[in-house]
């Protein structure tokens, strides 16, 4: 997810924990056991070590989860703001009964929560069906969480296993990646290289690569997916050189690395100012070597709070934090502007299915309140060209697409700005993502599929007192069990769309294709006019609301994408290199 996602908070949630902490501790149900008793704990002994995870009953059927395994030397220390060394090994058996810390974090836009975390959190958790076979290796799903650069994890109160392993067809590996400032600072001279949270999530899949086998894996199989951030990130893997070995297909939801929230900036400026927010003398003047020192030698809560500084109001800009086209430089992530490589087809391509929500832009909660509305309003074109990364003097041509008259953002067209920003951020690069792919992508062994999320529920990460559709992110509440949502009931519709979402994802995983619900045309160039199908998951509001459908739908707005196209082509032809 691009921006911070607001968790939900009350007695309902703590009901809700309750419940899935007593399946997460459950042990070994009847399910699972046998007429001697419950069996022993899973142990699987890989090149990285050998493990002891646990029997779990599980929402619909029992798995085997193996959670907070090491993929890297803690990044404390010395080896704060460096890039990430594999870890070093244990001896006997590494517990892994139990969860470890998320990764440092604090939510910008609800600063009275409390912070999260610490910098030793660099683990991956490891879901496997009881139905797998030894000597049968089943295809590999490795999901990187969202949260805005920010904030999440791959905990399995925030992404449970729960449906996957109830449909048993594939293993599947959550993760942790540095967040923030400590995920992202780079000096750009080499010194503070940057890009540490997509290094991070590189590691993690060498890790699954070369382990993933001894836990019934397979290691030729395996897909890479990640959801907003995520998504970003997984893009990003897909055009790293580092990366192309370590994966066979992508699924990017909700999100892209061709999207303005990763537009590069000035990197040396912003290293320079957090070091002047912490209150490091000559910290204009000294050697960045002299800096990060100093910096490595600073409270992580300090260093964390510093990020306060960069927001201009919340959620604007919509991420301070960027991938940074690096030096030719040891271990560089990715020494080419993302949009370049991605344009000219500049890495080894590999299969790819891409999704949206109906609502992507309904993120931005901070403008429901009327004073913040107010304050927004009396700085529109200057926050609205920060929050779009645009020149201000596009911001009149934007506001007349998207409000015509109207100069300052009311409950009246509050949903044409949520519009604006979905389009910005999520539906104009999706398009692009699509239509650039076309052009040299060989479609017969690396296609492209299109989904789109529309199932409209009571259950949504964003709650209003208006309506407005289906949200970013609320796709996410059908794939993994969660905290913060009750469990989907087998024969309610949303357990329906749930069981038909995750059998979406499981058919790319394991056979590289999606799953027809319904008759489509594959993408090609020649269906890219006006757009490809993509495959439309919605509840039948017409005539049965109990009704799960899935239509095909290849609208897409030509005049947004000619307006954001005519920003592009003037303000962006130059990519940044540091």
């Amino acid at each position: 997810m691009l921006l911070l996602l607001f968790l939900l908070f009350g007695n309902t949630v703590l009901q809700i924990n309750s419940q899935i902490s007593t399946v997460l501790d459950d042990g070994l149900s009847s399910a699972v056991g046998d007429a001697k008793g419950p069996r022993p704990q899973p142990e699987v002994c890989a090149k990285a070590g050998c493990v002891r995870g646990k029997f779990v009953s599980g929402l619909i059927k029992p798995y085997e989860a193996f959670y907070g395994i090491p993929y890297a030397e803690p990044p404390v220390g010395m080896l704060r703001f460096e890039n990430p060394v594999p870890f070093s090994g244990w001896s006997g058996y590494w517990d892994a009964t139990y969860t470890r810390d998320v990764c440092l974090q604090r939510d910008v836009f609800k600063p009275d929560l409390p912070i999260l975390g610490s910098e030793d959190c660099l683990y991956l958790n490891v879901y496997r069906p009881l139905t797998w076979k030894k000597g049968k290796n089943l295809p590999v799903l490795v999901f990187i969480p969202g949260g805005a650069f920010t904030s999440w994890s791959g905990d399995p109160t925030l992404f449970g296993p729960e449906y996957f392993m109830g449909n048993g067809e594939i293993i599947l590996v959550t993760l942790n990646y540095r967040l923030g400032i400590f995920g992202f600072l780079s000096s750009g001279d080499g010194v503070v290289k940057g890009n540490f949270a997509f290094k991070d999530q590189q590691l993690a899949l060498q890790w699954v690569k070369t382990n993933i086998k001894f836990f019934g894996g397979d290691k030729n199989s395996i897909t890479v997916s990640g959801q907003s951030a995520g998504a970003a990130g997984t893009h990003l893997q897909l055009l790293s050189p580092k990366s192309q070995d370590l994966f066979h297909r992508a699924i990017m939801m909700s999100g892209t690395a061709i999207t303005s929230i990763l537009y590069p900036i000035d990197f040396a400026a912003q290293f320079r100012s957090s070091a002047k927010y912490l209150g490091i003398l000559n910290w204009d003047t000294d050697t960045t070597l002299s800096l990060t020192n100093q910096m490595k030698n600073t409270d992580a809560l300090d260093i964390l709070l510093l990020a306060d500084n960069f927001y201009v109001f919340p959620g604007t800009p919509a991420s301070p934090w960027r991938v940074c086209v690096e030096g030719n430089w040891e271990g560089a992530f990715i020494t080419e502007d993302p949009r370049k490589t991605w344009l000219e087809g500049n890495f080894v391509q590999k299969p790819i299915l891409t999704s949206l929500v109906s609502n992507e832009g309904f993120i931005q909660l901070t403008l429901f309140n009327e004073t913040l509305r107010q304050s927004f309003n009396e700085n529109i074109y200057e926050l609205l060209g920060v929050q779009l990364d645009i020149d201000p003097r596009y911001v009149p041509d934007i506001m007349r697409h998207y409000f015509g008259s109207k100069t300052y953002i009311d409950e009246t067209n509050l949903h044409k700005y949520f519009e604006m920003f979905g389009d910005r951020l999520f539906r104009y690069p999706f398009f692009k993502l699509v239509q650039q792919y076309l052009r040299y992508a060989d479609l017969e062994k690396n296609p492209i599929y299109l989904t789109e999320f529309g199932f409209e529920s009571a259950l949504t990460f964003f709650k209003s007192n208006e309506y407005l559709g289906v949200a970013h992110s609320d796709d996410l509440i059908y794939l993994f069990s969660s905290a913060d949502f009750p469990p989907l009931e087998p024969n309610s519709p949303e357990g329906r769309m749930s069981d038909i979402l995750v059998q979406t994802i499981v058919n790319f995983v394991a056979r590289g294709e999606v799953k027809a619900w319904t008759n489509f045309t594959p993408c090609t160039p020649e269906t890219s006019t006006p757009f490809c199908d993509r495959q439309e998951f919605l509840r039948n509001h017409r005539s049965n609301p109990d009704q799960v459908i899935v239509k095909i739908n290849n609208y897409i707005d030509l005049q947004m994408v000619k307006l954001w196209d005519d920003i592009e082509n003037d303000v962006n032809s130059t990519p940044q290199k540091l």
